[in-house]
């Protein structure tokens, strides 16, 4: 009887992150669109056309791992929290966040080279902060990738000896 009453205060929860992940997906189809015509339109990007163009290709995982976020969610308004399903949504999370981070590593000496080319030392604290913020997410998830893992291995040790 406790339970239903909390049901409710659940949806709402997880549909205020939902519409999150929306406003976040919107902005980042529109900076990437706004960064499509940069590097379409503008002569005077110089150096940092590649690096605009890495940016745009890093997007593509990062809206991947935002519909896989809606899945879990999805998952945790239908009760599947506990499912197969959702230790797989984690996982794609987990290898498209490493993505990103590789994709920044590797293009971090390119990079240096422009910042240094440019004498913009801000370049190179925004690729830090994205190469560090992406891995963080992904060790995070791979954390939460284990402990989902063991709860689904003790529900179903659980469900056996009942």
């Amino acid at each position: 009887m406790i339970s239903q009453n909390f049901k409710p205060l659940e949806r709402s929860s997880t549909l205020f992150l939902k519409l999150i992940l929306l406003v976040l997906s919107i902005g980042v189809l529109g900076f990437f669109g706004f960064l499509l015509y940069q590097i379409t339109q503008s002569d005077s990007l110089g150096y940092y056309r590649p690096i605009l163009i890495g940016v745009v290709i890093s997007t593509i995982p990062l809206l991947y791992i935002f519909y896989q976020a809606f899945n879990l969610l999805n998952n945790i308004d239908n009760d599947l929290s506990l499912t197969d399903s959702s230790v797989n949504s984690l996982r794609i999370i987990k290898v498209c966040s490493f993505l990103i981070s590789l994709m920044y590593l590797i293009g971090s000496p390119f990079i240096f080279n422009v910042a240094e080319r440019d004498d913009a030392p801000g370049v190179v604290l925004i690729n830090i902060i994205l190469l560090v913020g992406s891995f963080s997410v992904g060790v995070f998830t791979y954390i939460l990738q284990k402990l989902l893992i063991n709860a689904i291995g003790y529900k179903s040790e659980n469900e056996l000896t009942i």
